[in-house]
């Protein structure tokens, strides 16, 4: 009896754990299958919302042909991506049901790093900061929203101004600096998922930005920038935005 008594009493269990998981998501659950305002969207053409955007700061290097000349120390060159952030706001324009042009203006601040070797020790780390004003301006493709949640995919283009290039500085052969243009553009391609709240769409965006001009300010006599023919920037993003 004793025995017969241990699959009874684990039967109960799962019944019990079954019975309490079920009283405890099922509100939840009803709450996010019930359709808020199906309507809402197709009621007015414009909407505004915040963003916050967390990124990846990289770069495409192309090395110039006076770098396999070198007969000096230089061994290596190798671009190094940095995390950064940023925030703005965005202005969308509904075309129709499924389509929306949207555009942005986002303060970024992230940094990417090139590390130099030399041939018989480690080389400087070279940063390039960026504290930069973007505005993306993108054509975004939604899916339909039976419930409350749907998908969608966009791309466009980005401009992008940084206010910490140092364009303009004049550099020396041997000072470890490395300048950006002031102005780069960038072509964007990326897809999220968008959730209705009773007052606003929560997204979650994935976003890819590749430089489109060559961003390298070089001075053919230096270490560092005459060792490289181009840098093009890139950003990878993920970003949480309210649209209402």
């Amino acid at each position: 009896m004793q025995l017969g008594s241990r699959p009874l009493k684990a039967a109960s269990c799962d019944s019990a754990s079954a019975w309490l998981c079920s009283s405890l998501y099922a509100p939840y659950s009803s709450y996010l299958r019930t359709p808020r305002n199906p309507n809402r969207e197709l009621q007015k053409h414009f909407f505004w919302g915040i963003a916050f955007s967390g990124t990846s700061a990289r770069m495409r290097m192309e090395l110039a042909p006076e770098y396999w000349q070198r007969t000096d120390s230089i061994q290596s060159i190798v671009p190094l991506a940095q995390a950064g952030g940023g925030f703005g706001g965005s202005v969308a324009y509904r075309m129709g049901k499924f389509w929306e042009l949207k555009m942005m203006t986002m303060l970024q601040l992230h940094q990417r790093d090139i590390q130099y070797t030399w041939q018989h020790l480690p080389g400087p780390r070279v940063k390039i900061e960026t504290i930069s004003f973007d505005i993306p301006f993108t054509v975004k493709y939604r899916s339909d929203m039976p419930g409350n949640t749907r998908m969608y995919v966009l791309g466009g283009g980005r401009w992008s101004h940084d206010f910490q290039s140092n364009e303009s500085v004049v550099i020396g052969a041997s000072k470890p600096l490395i300048a950006l243009k002031a102005n780069t553009f960038y072509y964007e391609v990326g897809a999220g998922l968008e959730f209705r709240l009773d007052y606003v769409d929560l997204s979650l965006e994935l976003k890819a930005s590749t430089g489109i001009n060559n961003a390298l300010v070089r001075v053919p006599e230096s270490y560092y920038s005459g060792s490289l023919s181009a840098i093009y920037p890139r950003l990878i993003s993920i970003s949480l935005m309210a649209q209402n």
